[in-house]
């Protein structure tokens, strides 16, 4: 699952100057002023000025001094500054905090302003997110913690290639800025949301004593289910691993196992995801299926029927390990779908497999562009994914570029398999279709 990313904007249309500060070792450390002389991009429906907005700031901390930067535009509207020069390592950062202004008129016109604050790499493809709603007269100060930013679909950003801070307009409207800082963190932070908090996120009242935790080098397992054998499970994801990193061997060790969250009920795992949601200030539905992976956080329920090593924990296990290994967001995609019922099918056999890829192949609605667009897919189709990738890891010509596949999916940004299939194997779309009906045809014979 990802959470959809403002429509990709039209490049610069002006260029501004401005200043950023001088990190200094304060506990509150200013990153960004608007005084002096660094370039500012200003992106397509939106312009940028210079002014000192009027109201006293009574909250402590690094105040709005000197000269804010107002944006004015429409949808899509924005600005971007590169941060080089900042020497910020954003790892060392808790949270990003910046002041917001806007003049009784400009309520009155744009009673609700929503925008992005956006941390960039250098391409501006890969990118952390947040959506803020404007809807103050006066000042107000933000304060953000990194670990609830929105990773950006495509390829997985990473906090040590952050190289641009900027806004986005999701509305039309006028929102004026001054004086982003950093608050620094306790100890070196990663790409996902500490294990303590989430742990607090999903078991808000319950006595700590009834919940059990068990971490390996692959995986982090936390339960309040009185009958998971911990152990046991554990093992099993053990060996999952080991398979994925003997079927991708080029697939990184990551720096923390895999975490995933085993709920006594159904309902409290159908709480948990919303409740991430909500922390990254987006909006969630209870999910309906039997687990659930939000940004590398993988959960579940306790089923008496299948035990210990339900099928369903090595299916979002295994999307919680490619996410900390793979350089690709986990967005319910071909890939992602398709490794994940691949593996879950050969530790969790499916009886009727056979059966459902002879059925699946007679059908006229299966064709591979549509099903390897980088979008999301129907659960309907993981059959098909599933097969694909069985086919990628057997047959020596498609399983001897794999790693280059990779890598060319990560650089574009997208997991659209289309632009690759000539470059990589010579081939479309209709041969691989063709190669993969043969496949299935030998492999699933009834």
């Amino acid at each position: 699952m990802s959470f959809r990313k403002c429509a990709v904007l039209r490049r610069i249309v002006v260029v501004l100057v401005i200043s950023l500060a001088s990190v200094s070792p304060t506990l509150a450390r200013e990153l960004l002023t608007f005084e002096g002389s660094v370039q500012v991009s200003v992106r397509a429906r939106s312009q940028v000025d210079f002014w000192k907005p009027e109201g006293s700031v009574t909250d402590s901390g690094p105040k709005p001094e000197g000269r804010a930067v107002r944006l004015r535009g429409e949808t899509g509207g924005g600005f971007a500054v590169n941060a080089t020069t900042i020497a910020a390592d954003w790892r060392q950062i808790e949270s990003i905090g910046l002041w917001l202004h806007r003049s009784a008129d400009e309520a009155k016109e744009h009673p609700t302003v929503e925008l992005v604050l956006r941390l960039s790499e250098e391409d501006q493809k890969g990118s952390f997110w947040r959506r803020i709603e404007v809807s103050h007269v006066g000042w107000q100060k933000l304060v953000l913690p990194l670990e609830w930013f929105v990773w950006s679909d495509g390829r997985m950003p990473r906090w040590e290639k952050v190289k641009f801070v900027g806004v986005q307009l999701r509305d039309p409207g006028v929102v004026t800025l001054d004086t982003v800082w950093a608050e620094p963190s306790a100890q070196p932070r990663d790409e996902f949301a500490a294990t303590e908090s989430l742990v607090k996120l999903a078991f808000p009242r319950l006595d700590p004593s009834s919940i059990r935790t068990l971490e390996t080098r692959d995986v982090q397992l936390v339960t309040n289910a009185k009958s998971l054998e911990l152990e046991r499970l554990a093992t099993h994801l053990g060996t999952v691993a080991k398979r994925l990193h003997r079927e991708l061997p080029f697939l990184k060790e990551p720096s923390r196992g895999a975490l995933l969250f085993v709920f006594q009920e159904r309902a409290e795992y159908q709480r948990f995801a919303p409740r991430i949601a909500r922390q990254l200030n987006s909006r969630l539905e209870p999910p309906e299926a039997g687990g659930y992976t939000l940004q590398g956080i993988s959960s579940s329920w306790w089923d008496e029927k299948q035990g210990s090593l339900r099928p369903v924990y090595t299916h979002e296990f295994v999307h919680g390990y490619l996410s900390r290994t793979l350089p690709l967001s986990t967005t319910g995609d071909w890939l992602q779908e398709g490794l994940a019922a691949h593996i879950q099918l050969e530790f969790h056999p499916q009886e009727n497999l056979s059966q459902l890829v002879g059925e699946g192949l007679k059908s006229s609605s299966n064709p591979l562009a549509e099903l390897c667009s980088g979008r999301p897919i129907n659960t309907s189709r993981y059959w098909q994914a599933a097969t694909l990738w069985r086919m990628f890891l057997s047959e020596p010509r498609y399983q001897s570029k794999l790693k280059e596949l990779v890598e060319r999916l990560a650089s574009a940004n997208s997991t659209d398999l289309g632009p690759h299939l000539e470059p990589l194997w010579e081939t479309d779309f209709d041969k691989l279709t063709a190669d993969w009906r043969a496949f299935c045809e030998q492999r699933y014979r009834q």
